[in-house]
């Protein structure tokens, strides 16, 4: 699941220069570290974003210090003003969000350099691409986040990846098992007589989704109504796995976490996890 650049982001930057409305030059900086360019790109993209967006259509000249201003007027616990323009109301929610949102992301872990990230944001308003494009910095901060989020889940799942590694590899051992070269696991229940479908069909199964202890996370076959989608819609396992199938066939596939949803999370479906599938290919829809 990628993280998208968005108003929380937009909150911590604009934190920034409330207190500071003035010199706002495009200037170079010194990138030293990842840490470093991540604050930067954080700053540069929302820059383009407010420039863009947020104040495309300001005919005044003033809509960013009325946006400046709503954010200090949030910031203030007693903040009552309702009667704003439109950037200094926008702001004014911007900057109360910045009171209960302190933290970068949530994550104690990235340390955030509020001068890099000021200076990001100027430099995105500016146009400037001396450093980075706004493409490059959305990217970059993207590409950031996404690394953290699997860094911090490895921590907390770490076991709930072993288990399911444990469970493939004596689930290979097992007669009728067969392992693919991606780490497929699947297994014949019944054997049909049709077509084998295509990445490019859609297909209408029955299929009962549990974990590895069980747990059952989806069933069509427990709603009582088949389910029709595109091969190439669902999670890699699936694609590899129908196609295997001729229809009229039910197989079980074992599916290690890698072929799955790797580290997002999905509710019952934690990240890491590996799942099991009883599928049964009813047709390919023409």
């Amino acid at each position: 699941m990628k993280r998208s650049l968005n108003i929380l982001t937009l909150l911590t930057v604009l934190a920034l220069i409330v207190s500071s409305c003035s010199d706002y030059k495009e200037k170079s900086v010194s990138l030293e570290s990842q840490i470093d360019s991540l604050n930067y790109a954080m700053g540069f993209a929302n820059g383009k974003i407010v420039k863009d967006y947020h104040l495309a259509n300001d005919t005044t000249g003033t809509g960013f210090e009325d946006l400046m201003r709503g954010i200090e007027d949030g910031m203030k616990a007693d903040n009552s003003n309702e009667e704003t323009a439109r950037a200094e109301e926008m702001g004014t929610m911007i900057g109360q969000q910045l009171r209960t949102n302190k933290d970068f992301y949530g994550d104690s872990t990235l340390t955030v350099d509020f001068k890099l990230i000021r200076q990001g944001l100027i430099n995105g308003m500016m146009n400037s691409t001396d450093q980075m494009t706004a493409e490059e910095a959305g990217q970059y901060f993207n590409s950031a986040m996404e690394r953290q989020t699997r860094k911090r889940n490895e921590a907390t799942y770490g076991a709930n990846k072993k288990a399911g590694e444990d469970f493939l590899v004596e689930n290979a051992k097992r007669e009728g098992v067969v392992t693919t070269a991606s780490g497929l696991q699947y297994e014949v229940i019944t054997m049909g007589k049709g077509a084998k479908p295509a990445e490019t069909d859609q297909v209408k199964v029955h299929y009962h989704g549990t974990l590895v202890d069980g747990t059952v996370f989806d069933s069509s076959v427990q709603r009582g109504e088949p389910a029709q989608f595109g091969v190439n819609q669902v999670i890699r396992g699936w694609v590899e796995g129908l196609q295997l199938m001729p229809v009229g066939s039910k197989f079980k596939f074992y599916i290690p976490q890698e072929l799955a949803y790797g580290a997002q999370d999905q509710g019952t479906i934690k990240p890491y996890s590996t799942l099991v599938f009883e599928v049964e290919l009813l047709d390919i829809v023409k």
